[in-house]
Parts: C-alpha cells; sequence; structure tokens
C-alpha cells in the first residue's frame, strides 16, 4: 500500500553509512544499545551526545561514498566542536528513477566519529565472508525527516528523529556491482550494528484502489544489537494503526458477497464484517533474541543445510502488553497480554510453538451502532458487552520419529469455550525429504498421516445470543427460531443419514446441541493413522466412507 516515499524514510540512515557479522561474538554493544534493550527505558534519543576529542570531517567526504545519483542536496554544512559532529542541515534525496519525482527531506543530520580510512578499506577488501569489520561511524542523528511526492495518492510519512548506534561494514562486504550481488545472507552478512532507532513515526493513509486508508504512529521503534543473522530485540512502545473503509470499499465489498453478504453489510452486524473504522492501541511489543545465524552459515556458502541440521532458525519470544481495539470510535476489546513464548525450528520447519493470550475482555456492543437499540439490548442482555477470555495455542514435532501435535482452546466467562488437538504420524524429515529427492512430489501426502483430533464447545450463553440476534436479523423472536432450528436440522439431514447410520447420530447430536445447549463433542480416532493420501482416494471416491474410516464421532452433553 505505501510506495517508495515510505520506503525512502525507513533506510535513509542506512544508506547514509556509507553505502555482519560471522566471527561469533554478535553485534557490536554501546551504552545507548544497552539501555535502548530495556522496554521500560526512554529512546535513546532523548538523551544528548556528544563524541569528546572527536576530529572534524567534510560533508562532501561523507556523501561522496554514496552513488552519484542518491547524493543529497543540503543547505548547510559545519563541523561542531561541542558535539564533536558534522553537522548538515536541510538535506534532500531525490528518487525519480520511475518519474514519481519522490523526494526525502531531513532537517538536521549529525555525524559522529566518521572514519574516512576505515570507509576506504571497507570498500576495497576483497569480500570474504570472514573479513574484517571497518567501524564507519560512532553514531548518526537525523531530525526531521518527512516524504514528499508529485503524487497526492501517495502515503504521507514523517519521522521525528532516527538514530544509528555503532555501524560497521566488512571489508568488501558490500559488491558495487550487481554481478557481485549474492542474496540476503550476504547482505546482512556484510554489516553488524549497535542499534536503529526511530521516534515519532507517523504515516498518515492514503487511498488504495479499493478505497480503503491505513495509518500508522510508533513513538518509540528501536531494532538493538543486528547482526551476524541475529536480532537482539526489536521493541515498539505506544503504537497505534488504524484502518478506514470508505463508503466506496464497504459497498464494493456487499456487492462482491452476493444478495445474502450485501443484506449483513446493509445491517446491523455490518461492522462485524466490515467497520468503517478499526484503530488499534498497544502500549509495548517486544521481540527478542531472533536467531537466523545457523541458517546463514550455509546461505553463505551457498549451500542447502542437511537434514541432521537442527538449531538453524529460531524466532525468539515476542509480548504484547494492553492492547485495545476500538470499532467505529468505540472500545471493542482489550488483551492484557499476548506471548509468544517459543518459536523454535527442526531444520527449516517449525518444531515447537508456544503462545498465550490473557486478560481478554470483549465488548460486542461496540460493533453496533448507537440507532441499533433492539440489537444493543440484546448485546447487553445477555452480557456480550463484557465477556472475559484466555487461550493458549500449541505445536510440537518431531523430526525423527514422525509425529506431531497441535493444541488450542479458548474459554470466556459465561459464553462459550472451545478446546481442539489433532495429532499426525508420518511425519519423519529424513524419509519424506529422500522421496522428494527421488522425485516423489506427494511423499507429505504418502507417509503423512491423520492420527486423530478432538474438538469440544461448551455452550454457556451464545447460543442464546446468537438466536436472539439472528432473529432480530430475520424479523423473528430468538426463542421462536431457537425452537424451529432443530427441526429444520433433522430434515436436513435426512438425506445425508441414509448414507450412513453414523450420519444420523450427527444430525441428531448437533440438533441436540443447538436445542439444549451444553457441550458437543467432535472426535476422529481411527484404529491406526490414515495417510493423508488415503483420505484424500476416499474423499474423491466414496466421502461417505470417510466417517467410518477415521471412526468420527459426535457427542452432545447437556
Amino acid at each position: 500500500m505505501f510506495k517508495r516515499s515510505l520506503l525512502l524514510a525507513g533506510v535513509a540512515a542506512l544508506a547514509l553509512g556509507g553505502c555482519g557479522k560471522k566471527d561469533g561474538a554478535g553485534a557490536p554493544e554501546t551504552k545507548s544499545s544497552a539501555a535502548a534493550a530495556q522496554t521500560n527505558a526512554g529512546s535513546p534519543l532523548d538523551a544528548p551526545f556528544a563524541l569528546k576529542g572527536a576530529e572534524a570531517v567534510e560533508a562532501d567526504a561523507i556523501f561522496a561514498l554514496l552513488p552519484e545519483g542518491g547524493r543529497p542536496t543540503y543547505e548547510t554544512a559545519a563541523f561542531d566542536e561541542k558535539l564533536g559532529a558534522t553537522v548538515v542541515t536541510g538535506l534532500v534525496f531525490s528518487d525519480d528513477d520511475d518519474g514519481s519525482d519522490e523526494k526525502l527531506l531531513v532537517e538536521r543530520a549529525e555525524f559522529y566519529g566518521v572514519d574516512l580510512d576505515a570507509i576506504e578499506r571497507a570498500k576495497t577488501g576483497v569480500g570474504a565472508i570472514d573479513a574484517p569489520f571497518e567501524s564507519i561511524f560512532q553514531k548518526v542523528r537525523l531530525f526531521g525527516l518527512t516524504t514528499q511526492s508529485a503524487d497526492e495518492n501517495d502515503a504521507d510519512a514523517s519521522i521525528g528523529a532516527v538514530e544509528i548506534d555503532r555501524f560497521r561494514i566488512r571489508q568488501g562486504g558490500f559488491a558495487e556491482d550487481e554481478e557481485n550481488a549474492k542474496g540476503v545472507g550476504h547482505f546482512f552478512n556484510a554489516f553488524d550494528l549497535a542499534g536503529l532507532y526511530f521516534k515519532d513515526i507517523n504515516v498518515a493513509g492514503e487511498d488504495s484502489e479499493e478505497g480503503g486508508k491505513l495509518a500508522f504512529k510508533a513513538p518509540d521503534l528501536r531494532f538493538v544489537g543486528l547482526g551476524g543473522g541475529k536480532l537482539g530485540a526489536m521493541i515498539v512502545k505506544n503504537a497505534e494503526y488504524e484502518i478506514v473503509q470508505t463508503p466506496e470499499a464497504r459497498q464494493a465489498m456487499a456487492e462482491s458477497f452476493g444478495p445474502q453478504g450485501a443484506m449483513l453489510l446493509n445491517g446491523p452486524l455490518a461492522a462485524f464484517i466490515a467497520p468503517a473504522n478499526q484503530r488499534v492501541t498497544m502500549k509495548s511489543f517486544e521481540w527478542r533474541s531472533v536467531d537466523l545465524s545457523g541458517w546463514m552459515g550455509y546461505a553463505l556458502k551457498d549451500e542447502k543445510p542437511p537434514l541432521t541440521a537442527r538449531n538453524l532458525i529460531n524466532l525468539g519470544t515476542m509480548k504484547i502488553l494492553d492492547t485495545t481495539t476500538h470499532i467505529d470510535g468505540r472500545k471493542a476489546a482489550t488483551v492484557a497480554e499476548a506471548t509468544v513464548s517459543a518459536a523454535e525450528f527442526t531444520w527449516l520447519m517449525p518444531s515447537k510453538i508456544r503462545t498465550e493470550t490473557k486478560g481478554a475482555v470483549y465488548d460486542f456492543s461496540a460493533y453496533l451502532p448507537p440507532e441499533e437499540e433492539k440489537a444493543l439490548e440484546i448485546v447487553k442482555r445477555h452480557g456480550l458487552n463484557n465477556v472475559k477470555g484466555a487461550g493458549t495455542f500449541a505445536w510440537d514435532w518431531d523430526a525423527d520419529k514422525g509425529g506431531a501435535a497441535l493444541a488450542t482452546d479458548f474459554d470466556t466467562q459465561g459464553l462459550a469455550d472451545l478446546d481442539f488437538d489433532m495429532a499426525l504420524a508420518g511425519l519423519e524429515l529424513e524419509k519424506i525429504n529422500k522421496a522428494m529427492e527421488a522425485g516423489q512430489n506427494d511423499a507429505v501426502a504418502e507417509y503423512g498421516a491423520f492420527k486423530s483430533f478432538t474438538m469440544t464447545i461448551v455452550d454457556e450463553k451464545l447460543l442464546d445470543a446468537v438466536f436472539d440476534i439472528a432473529g432480530l436479523q430475520m424479523n423473528q423472536s430468538g426463542a421462536d427460531l431457537r425452537a424451529s432450528a432443530p427441526a429444520m436440522i433433522r430434515l436436513s439431514g435426512m438425506q445425508a443419514a441414509a448414507l450412513s447410520p453414523r450420519i444420523a447420530d450427527y444430525v441428531e447430536a448437533f440438533a441436540s446441541f443447538v436445542a439444549e445447549g451444553g457441550a458437543l463433542n467432535i472426535a476422529a480416532k481411527p484404529a491406526e493413522p490414515v495417510t493423508f493420501k488415503a483420505l484424500s482416494e476416499i474423499g474423491q471416491t466414496g466421502p461417505q466412507a470417510v466417517p467410518d474410516t477415521i471412526n468420527l464421532t459426535v457427542t452432545h452433553k447437556k
């Protein structure tokens, strides 16, 4: 959605640096980066900085390091002895290669500890993957960044300040000709930095082709310790994004859904499907200990990792605190904490994932406009304006034995609970890979197998609310609609039930659940795992045999 003008703002600081790391020591660390890694600490850009004993460096000498077409114009340039920095004002970077005449304006730039000799060594090095690093500068600070474009539909982007902390380049790490460019692994191996910090990011939404708009704000965004395929931390504080659906976009969506969808989008439930305005805020987002160094070791040698390589990727941990969602200006949900406590890989496949949501509170009345008084009364009567919930998700895969398991649950107080788990078998990494190398393209379907699954839905007040709201939409009472639903379910299921006695049991269990609430349990536990290929073939030739094959049961308990 956002075009090159926005990208200019995101990468301008790196461009000014002069254009990683495999020595095991990780990215460089500074006093600023150590503080920046703490979520509760203020932005490094809030603290004054000066470099003692610095030598003067001419601005033109710094900009000469950039390709000729990427050098900025500027208004003034001078060395500030008190700061120990070369200070440049009124910078303009232009990007008109495609005729768009996009510009990045920078009110002020401060260059600390620029080492021209180190830059020359970095430029003329041979480019070995383990070549020494050169410290290009101690720090660069940019203030007052804005984008400018002749296209009025482009996004408006501004950044209050950017800081690059201790930027280093490997000797010969950046090839100047396209022939020597070797991909993403070599790119990230070519440099490292202690930190990259942004302050007051503000992106005003542009019109998309569908007529929607997106806006994003982040007063404090930090990347700490980037190098050698690792990221120490990404921290965002007090971020906010907003999605706006224009009337034209909503109308186009309604038409694409057909008559039934159009009816919903023009009724009291429209905001559940396509809210005109959705705004999300969060107190903080942390992403820590990302490690792709194992994969990088092979990527740098242009080798495919062997199947015995087990610790190639770890996506670290995440934590999001105090997220709030507003729908059309009304608070619809708050989540106290959402975490990813594990995101581990075996070879290049996810093998262990853990997520948890705590302290969620939902107010479904926020999706209804104030004039929908009857619908609001139903929502509030059933307590849907204050629904508390929590949930977990877990995935495990044993690449050697081939077993995998997925389990998730989401519980809401006084409304409904959902529990789901599934087990798979036969997903042995080495066996499947050998079969694929031998030309067996359907090896996963051939060896992978369904073992079991269980899903349980426990109704407390959910069905009462669903039928009352559906009745309002259909000009019926919820009680009457619910009373007639079981008979309709049984009638519509009679033809399918003729194919298998099991189906008759499923229909009866579902009809009883709709009529009485309680718990609906759906389970499949074949005597032996059934391969994905066998299931697919049965589904195509005789779908009525699938329930017997997987021993599917559906039961209802009050």
